[in-house]
């Protein structure tokens, strides 16, 4: 067994949640010629949240810097910019992957931003 297996079976023990990963794509007869459909359903995964510190002053609120990662399994294709709705620990959010994956052998990082949601 290599050790990137070794690894990638250890990692794999540490997911605790699932993703449905999306993208848009082109659909002809559509207002905006776009369709959000899913590529990827009940994925395994893990997020990860780590708060930066930095406080950002805005002209009405403080805000603060947090950055949250996602790890997936390293066959899973996730590409920039796509939505990805992740349900861990009982709770689900919605997410917009913010960067491109970072790939490893054993698995995938990806940064991601909470989803924009307008009342």
């Amino acid at each position: 067994m290599k050790y990137s297996d070794l690894v990638k079976k250890h990692i794999e023990k540490l997911y605790d949640g699932v993703c449905t990963i999306m993208y848009y794509e082109k659909e002809q007869g559509i207002i905006n010629n776009t369709i959000l459909a899913i590529k990827a359903k009940n994925v395994k995964c893990r997020l990860s949240y780590k708060d930066d510190n930095a406080v950002v002053q805005t002209e009405s609120v403080a805000k603060v810097s947090r950055t949250i990662k996602l790890f997936l399994p390293p066959d899973t294709e996730i590409k920039e910019g796509c939505k990805v709705i992740v349900t861990q620990e009982g709770e689900t959010n919605a997410f917009i992957c913010a960067g491109k994956p970072l790939n490893y052998g054993s698995h995938k990082e990806v940064v991601l931003e909470l989803e924009k949601r307008y009342a």
